[in-house]
This record gives structure tokens, C-alpha cells and sequence, in this order.
């Protein structure tokens, strides 16, 4: 019967579900009653060991078999039966002292607080009475610990797209909760209840570019087009939320420094989405940005870093980074290529440095002080990566002013030489500090770089030490590219014990590693000023075949490397 129960409620699922070997994470809750029913087994078991114990010191005895029927307990007989069942139980603490011995450092959450500090770094991104939009359970649920349990930025309100697909999820939104107000929006319910609008195609667009609320308007409207599904159309993809200048500048969206770069209108062209339509979720979050601006920007509205970019109603343009939060607001990056968001750096730097917590990963002393499962280092690369951003953007600033002070210094007078003077040592002292609080909260030893963040790193550090002549930075430069190159050295000998058919089932990034970031991080070695000549006899020694895979890269290698192949 135990058995049945164990199949049934753990092989029978997954045959049932066909559960794929992959899956996003540990899906064990699945088999509870599997687990339950191998913990029955586990009782039955130590009662078994007594048994045998006790008949085993029974026989010894050779007491006559009609003796052991009907008759009373003996205290000789109560006492082996004591003696027997402290033993199994004994026999039975051995498996899970074993397991804990083994396992207790992966299970030791001890001085960890990963998922609440950094639940915290999100909402302390966010201005006050502010709205974000998040999408997975990382960046939701611990924002939603942190304002429900410990009561932190109650007057943030945390949006959920996934949940922004259903009618009662909308309808919450519509009412304020703790210190946070209601979300203005022209949606109301009889517009998307019972599933209405779930999605909306672009059957036949219209091109003319028209205000998005009007466009929202269209979609409303009781008479919007519908497909042969009755599913409805979006008319009018191409769109444009109007900006007034004065009002965002007044309400602090952006500063009076700025004003002369706000746009007219923001662009919203949403033609090119790849689904060929707009889910309620998309319909929704673009009403309440809409209709917030339409209201005079009163509240700030952000976009959770960890976000895919699908989520973003092509507004990545008019999004700049405030920490782990992108700010949607009137300034347009006309760098934009695509990819890359811009900074508002001020605010990043104030977040970053006055707000931000770290999870108890700042008191690790090692990394044996603290456990960090593979969600957690995810989370600690993605903090890392928007700090190194911050860090990026505040020392380009300061080479811009220094381009613009050296190129027209002689038409300024000495007041205004002074001012752009400051604002570089501003810069680019404020780089440094962002660069040397990521290292000191975030300590390589408690998870490692991930790959190209370590030589992003280094190059920062190289490059703050050649423009404010620090001699201290360099070495650091050179200190983490000569610990990334020796984390790296055992990849590539690994990598090259393959076959090439082996080689070829690697994933992308191994190849990328042995291809390209391992060669990128001994040239960087080498033009940060490192021993390179050293280096390269050493690993040569440990069994590094530089000639297998380098002669591709050969005139892209500094001279010190190229002479030791």
C-alpha cells in the first residue's frame, strides 16, 4: 500500500506531466506525497530494526517458542525492548546526521537577508508615491515582504504585469492601499471584465500617429473593431504621450538643469511589436502611464530593471536608470542603440550609496560566512551589473566635460573653466566611490564575477587610474583581472581535454569563454601594465595550449603575449 501511495504521488506525476528534465527551478514541492509516503517507510523501518533486535536477543536466550504466547512481559524482556528501540533509533539518526553534515552549508540561511535588502534596493529606487511595474516572483514578492511585513515604502505601488492580465488584479488597482493612492486609469471594468480585450491585434493599423489616449479611447469604445474571434483590434499602434515642460519640471519628474532637453512628446510606436498586437497587461500599464501624464505627472513611474524588454511598450528611450528601477520620463537618450538604457546619475548615485542594502553579504568575511544559492548570485551579478552601469556613466560624464573644458576652454572665463572643472573631479571621484562600495558590499569571494563583469570592473579601475593618477587603482585593475584569468585557467584546461565533437555540445557561454572572454582578459592584463611575459610562461606550464585556439586572435595580442606563443 506504501508503495502504491510512493508511486502514485511521485513517478505517476511525471509520467502524468511528462515534466521535462529542465526546469526554471527546483520543482521537489511536487513530490510531497512521495516524501510522505518514504517517511513512512522510514518509520517502518525503525520499528523493523527493533524487531530484529529484539528477536535476535530472544533466540540467544533459546527460550521454548510456547513461553513467548499469552504470557506476560518479563522486566528482562521490557528491558531489551528499551535497549532495542534506543538503538534503532540510534541506527535511524545515522541518515540524517549524514545528510546534515553534507548538506548543512547548502541549507544555512543564517546572516542572509538577500531577498528582503534587495527587495528593499527596488523600492528605494523609486521616488515618493511612485508606481513600479514588476513581471516575475523576484522582483515582486520580496517588494511586497518588505511593504507588508516590515512596513518599508508603503507609498510605492507595486504592479504586477503578470497579474495586470486579469480583471481582478486591474480592478485592485483602482483602490489605494497603505500609504499608496489609487492608480488613475480610463479603462473600467465592463471594458476588460469576463475577459474582454485579453488581446488586441493589429488587424488593419492605422499609420497616423495619435495620442494615446485617444487611441485608448478608440479601443474602449463599444463599436471597436473586432476579428471573426470577436477578439478586438488596436486601430492606432502608433502613438505619442504629449509632454508640457513646465508641469514636469514642477512636479520634480525632472530637474530645472534638464528642462531645455525634454522632449515635446514621447514616442510610442508600437507597430513593430512581435506579437502583432497588445495583451491587456500592455493595454493597461500604457493607460496608467498615459493618463498619469494626461493628469500632470504626479507620480513617478518606473519600470523594475529585471524586467524583459517586451514588457516596455518600446519607451526603453525615455527610461533612465535610478538604480534597479528605469524611470520613464520627457528626456530621450538619441544614443540609444537599442540595448543600452541610460543613467540618471544623481539619482542612481543617492540610491546606491545612501539607500541601498546588502543583504548580509557585507559582513561575510569569507565565503565560507555565508550561503548563496544560485538565485541569490543571479540577484548579487544583477546589483553588480547596475552599480558598474552607475559607475560607467558617472566617468563618461566627467570624459565628456573634460572634452568640452579642453576644446573651449578659451571662450569661457575663469568661473565657468572652475565649475566644469569641479563637476570632473565630481565625476569621476563619484565613480570611484560607487566602484570601491560595490567591491567592499559585494566581495568577489562571496560570488564570483560573472562573466565579463570582473573585466568590466578592472577596466573602470584602470581607467579612473590613469585620469586621476592613482596607482592604487591600477594595481586593483591588475589584482582582479590576474584572479579572473586564474578562475578562467581552469575552464580552458578542461575545455581542452575535449574532443571537438565534445567541444561542439558545450553551451554558448563555455565557448565564449574559451573563444574569446579568456584571450580578452589576458590582453587586458597586459595593457593594464601587468607582467604579461611572466603570465604566459606560467600557465603555459600548468598546461595552457595557447597555439590551439590563438592564432585567430594573434594580431590583436599586445607584442609581450604574441612573442611567447
Amino acid at each position: 500500500m506504501v508503495a502504491f501511495l510512493f508511486f502514485m504521488t511521485g513517478i505517476a506525476i511525471v509520467l502524468y506531466l511528462n515534466q521535462t528534465p529542465n526546469q526554471p527551478r527546483e520543482r521537489d514541492y511536487a513530490f510531497a506525497g512521495s516524501f510522505y509516503a518514504f517517511a513512512i517507510w522510514v518509520g517502518m523501518g525503525v520499528a523493523g530494526i527493533w524487531r530484529l533486535i529484539v528477536n535476535a536477543v530472544e533466540s540467544k536466550k533459546k527460550r521454548p517458542a510456547a513461553s513467548t504466547v499469552d504470557s506476560e512481559e518479563t522486566p528482562s524482556q521490557r528491558r531489551t525492548g528499551i535497549i532495542a528501540v534506543s538503538i534503532a533509533c540510534l541506527i535511524g539518526l545515522i541518515v540524517p546526521l549524514q545528510m546534515v553534515s553534507q548538506t548543512w552549508d547548502d541549507h544555512d540561511r543564517s546572516g542572509r537577508y538577500a531577498a528582503r535588502d534587495f527587495g528593499m534596493n527596488y523600492l528605494s529606487s523609486v521616488e515618493p508615491n511612485g508606481i513600479i511595474f514588476t513581471n516575475g516572483d523576484n522582483d515582486t514578492f520580496p517588494l511586497w515582504y518588505a511593504q507588508e511585513v516590515e512596513g518599508f515604502r508603503t507609498d510605492v505601488r507595486v504592479v504586477n504585469l503578470s497579474y495586470l492580465t486579469t480583471d481582478w488584479y486591474v480592478n485592485q488597482m483602482k483602490y489605494p492601499t497603505y500609504d499608496a493612492a489609487a492608480i488613475d486609469m480610463m479603462a473600467t471594468p465592463d471594458k476588460y471584465a469576463h475577459d474582454k480585450r485579453q488581446f488586441n491585434y493589429f488587424l488593419t493599423p492605422d499609420t497616423a500617429k495619435v495620442n494615446a489616449l485617444s487611441a485608448l479611447k478608440a479601443l474602449y469604445s463599444d463599436d471597436s473593431n473586432k476579428n471573426s474571434w470577436g477578439l478586438s483590434e488596436f486601430r492606432y499602434p502608433n502613438m505619442y504621450i504629449p509632454v508640457d515642460k513646465e508641469v514636469v519640471v514642477k512636479e520634480g519628474r525632472v530637474s530645472e538643469d534638464e528642462a531645455a532637453a525634454v522632449e515635446e512628446y514621447i514616442d510610442v510606436n508600437l507597430n513593430d511589436v512581435p506579437d502583432g498586437g497588445l495583451s491587456l497587461s500592455n493595454v493597461i500599464s500604457l493607460d496608467m502611464i498615459a493618463t498619469n501624464a494626461a493628469n500632470g505627472w504626479k507620480r513617478p513611474i518606473y519600470f523594475a530593471m529585471t524586467i524583459p524588454d517586451d514588457y516596455y511598450l518600446n519607451l526603453s528611450p525615455y527610461m533612465r536608470s535610478t538604480g534597479m528601477a528605469y524611470e520613464v520620463g520627457p528626456i530621450k537618450n538619441h544614443d540609444f542603440d537599442g540595448y543600452t538604457i541610460d543613467v540618471n546619475t544623481d539619482k542612481a548615485y543617492d540610491n546606491v550609496v545612501n539607500k541601498f542594502r546588502w543583504g548580509g553579504i557585507d559582513k561575510a568575511k569569507s565565503a565560507d560566512d555565508i550561503y548563496l544559492d544560485e538565485t541569490v548570485r543571479r540577484m548579487v551579478t544583477t546589483t553588480r551589473s547596475t552599480i558598474l552601469r552607475l559607475a560607467t556613466s558617472l566617468y563618461n560624464e566627467g570624459v565628456g566635460a573634460e572634452i568640452y573644458l579642453n576644446n573651449d576652454s578659451a571662450s569661457m572665463d575663469e568661473a565657468q573653466r572652475e565649475k566644469i572643472h569641479k563637476f570632473i573631479v565630481d565625476r569621476y571621484t563619484k565613480a570611484q566611490n560607487v566602484l570601491d562600495l560595490m567591491t567592499e558590499k559585494l566581495p568577489e569571494y562571496t560570488s564570483p564575477y560573472g562573466i565579463q563583469i570582473g573585466a568590466q570592473v578592472a577596466d573602470l579601475y584602470d581607467r579612473l587610474g590613469l585620469v586621476m593618477d592613482r596607482k592604487d587603482d591600477i594595481e586593483k585593475a591588475q589584482e582582479i583581472l590576474l584572479h579572473e584569468i586564474e578562475l578562467y585557467t581552469g575552464y580552458i584546461l578542461y575545455f581542452q581535454s575535449l574532443s571537438p565533437a565534445q567541444y561542439s555540445t558545450l553551451p554558448r557561454d563555455d565557448r565564449y569563454i574559451h573563444d574569446t572572454y579568456y584571450l580578452q582578459l589576458l590582453q587586458q592584463y597586459a595593457e593594464a601594465g601587468g607582467d604579461a611575459e611572466s603570465l604566459m610562461k606560467d600557465l603555459q606550464a600548468r598546461g595552457v595550449n595557447f597555439s590551439r585556439y590563438l592564432r585567430a586572435a594573434e594580431e590583436a595580442l599586445p607584442q609581450s603575449i604574441d612573442e611567447n606563443l
